[in-house]
């Protein structure tokens, strides 16, 4: 069963349970591989002999120290960092929101503000994921005392990326990772429990996958609900334009695209205002990449948990194959999804949006 839990946000240590004082509705949480998920949890706080008291808000819902794990056993369903609570004197509750630690890298530059003039960054040949190691170990500061999340960084390694982020740009760490991900990455801050310390390991992929999970689609006791099938070109493109950089004549452009066209000419734009050159082209490849096809798009909305069926299956960045055979209109064989965002409440039954042809 799902228990809620506080742990404390510069070291992720376990604090306290708090599952026990939960309201019987209000609550709602989702998780997204952008990071931008946020929850809402209400509490009961009238006196009583385990009151929510003054002491114990002011301690365990302190806002951007503290953390709020949603934990199924030992695995993290969605973790989100204390952004701030409400006291409704009239019906004696409290309403605790939070958000993705993903947003907290747009609180923070390449800098200090004490050391303006230290911010820039420079990596070079490295691996996207090594570049993603750099970024985010100037978003730690390397684990500084102030500084510090409980965080994994990504591997290093070596590769074809080369950046230089001038301290004058004025870059957020939201901006940089942006970047990268404009260049067809993904950066997955991955909740998860080390012991009893809540962490965040930090994955970095063209397609971010944790795990794989197999369903048949005509199986009897499937968790599976919501099922649609749908080929959508609303998205399909011939040729991409990236704009970059710049003004005027002096912007850069790069484009993607070749023949043969199957549809008649669909020859768009698409800002990346902080790329130039290789890093522009790369941006552009990898849009055109994605849309220069009509999408075979499933949809699944929602998993049911069960003793078969841990909530792990319906992860964010969990990787799905759908196995159907026979059916009049679902293609047979195999087909690939992941889960993109997941969204519930209390209940065993989870929300789940996916992504196919992964």
């Amino acid at each position: 069963m799902f228990e809620l839990w506080v742990h404390d946000a510069w070291t992720g240590d376990e604090i306290a349970p708090v599952d026990g004082y939960t309201a019987d509705d209000g609550t709602s949480w989702s998780t997204n591989l952008g990071g931008t998920g946020q929850s809402t949890w209400v509490f009961n706080a009238r006196p009583g002999d385990d009151a929510l008291t003054a002491a114990r808000l002011a301690s365990w819902f302190l806002p951007n120290a503290r953390f709020l794990a949603l934990r199924w056993g030992s695995t993290v369903v969605g973790a989100w960092k204390i952004e701030d609570w409400d006291y409704d004197d009239d019906k004696g509750t409290v309403t605790v929101t939070a958000v993705e630690i993903r947003g907290e890298t747009k609180w923070r530059m390449t800098y200090g503000l004490d050391a303006y003039l230290d911010g820039t960054l420079t990596v070079t040949n490295r691996s996207h994921q090594g570049a993603v190691r750099a970024i985010v170990n100037r978003f730690i500061r390397g684990g500084q005392q102030e500084w510090r999340y409980p965080i994994d960084l990504p591997a290093d390694g070596a590769g074809s990326f080369t950046a230089t982020w001038e301290y004058w740009r004025k870059f957020t760490i939201a901006d940089l990772l942006t970047q990268i991900e404009d260049e067809g990455q993904e950066v997955l801050f991955r909740p998860y429990l080390s012991g009893r310390q809540l962490r965040f390991q930090v994955l970095v992929a063209p397609r971010v996958q944790v795990g794989q999970s197999f369903f048949h689609l005509q199986a009897d006791d499937s968790p599976l609900g919501g099922i649609h099938y749908q080929l959508s070109g609303a998205n399909q493109i011939t040729g991409a334009q990236g704009v970059g950089n710049g003004t005027g004549q002096d912007q850069e452009v790069r484009y993607a695209g070749a023949p043969p066209y199957t549809i008649p000419i669909r020859d768009v734009k698409r800002q990346f205002p902080d790329l130039v050159g290789d890093r522009l082209q790369a941006a552009a490849n990898a849009w055109y990449a994605v849309d220069k096809n009509p999408t075979a798009q499933w949809t699944v909305g929602t998993f049911t948990i069960s003793d078969d069926f841990p909530p792990d299956h319906a992860l964010t960045g969990r990787g799905w194959q759908l196995e159907s055979k026979g059916h009049p209109i679902f293609p047979d064989g195999p087909h690939a999804l992941r889960v993109i965002a997941a969204s519930g409440s209390w209940s065993n039954q989870i929300k789940t949006e996916v992504q196919s042809g992964v």
